[in-house]
C-alpha cells in the first residue's frame, strides 16, 4: 500500500481559503459573503476553492473541526489530575482562540464550536470525576446534565467577551462539580 503525498501547496491554499473566510466573517455576514471573495481574498482561483471545499459552511465546519482537533492535543499535554486542573486547561487552551469564538458568536455559527467541544469533553470528563461518583446508577444522565452545564458555562464565558481569566472559570467550574457532587 502506498502513501498518499501530501501536497505543501494545497495545504497552504486550503489554510489560505480558511483565513479568508475568517478575516471577512468579522466585518460582514456568512449570507453576505460569495465564494468568489472567499477566493480572491485568499488570492486563489474559484477552482481551488472547490478543490478543498464544497461550501462556505464545508470551510465553518473544516476549521471547527481541526481546531477541536489542536484543542483536544492541547489538553492532553497538560498535567491534569483534578477536576480544578482539568477546566483550567479548557479556558487556557480556548483562550488562545477566544477572538475566532467571539467571530464564531457574531455570526451565529458558536453552536457548531460547541458540538465539537462537547465531543471532546465527553472523552475526558471521566478521568477527574472521583470513583464513588462514577458507580452511581444513571451516571450517563448525570455526567450528560454535568456536561451541558459545563458546555453552558463555556458559551456564557464566550458570549460575555472571554473577560475572566482561565484560573477564575476553572474555580466557578470547580464549585459547580461540589455542588452537583455534594447533592448526589
Amino acid at each position: 500500500m502506498t502513501k498518499k503525498k501530501i501536497n505543501p501547496s494545497a495545504i497552504l491554499s486550503k489554510e489560505w481559503i480558511i483565513e479568508s473566510l475568517l478575516d471577512m466573517l468579522a466585518i460582514k455576514p456568512l449570507s453576505s459573503i460569495s465564494i468568489s471573495e472567499i477566493a480572491e481574498n485568499a488570492k486563489v482561483d474559484r477552482r481551488t476553492f472547490y478543490r478543498h471545499f464544497k461550501s462556505k459552511n464545508d470551510v465553518i465546519s473544516f476549521f471547527i473541526h481541526n481546531k477541536s482537533k489542536q484543542y483536544e492535543q492541547i489538553i492532553l499535554r497538560y498535567n491534569i489530575n483534578d477536576v480544578y486542573s482539568f477546566a483550567k486547561a479548557i479556558f487556557e487552551t480556548l483562550e488562545l482562540i477566544k477572538d475566532t469564538l467571539q467571530i464564531l458568536y457574531k455570526q451565529n455559527l458558536l453552536d457548531l464550536f460547541l458540538t465539537d467541544f462537547e465531543i471532546i469533553y465527553g472523552k475526558y470528563q471521566f478521568k477527574y470525576i472521583q470513583p464513588e461518583i462514577i458507580k452511581l446508577e444513571n451516571m450517563d444522565y448525570i455526567m450528560t446534565y454535568q456536561m451541558g452545564g459545563f458546555t453552558y458555562i463555556v458559551k456564557k464565558w464566550i458570549v460575555e467577551g472571554c473577560v475572566y481569566s482561565p484560573d477564575k472559570m476553572a474555580k466557578i467550574f470547580e464549585q459547580m462539580y461540589l455542588l452537583i457532587k455534594k447533592n448526589l
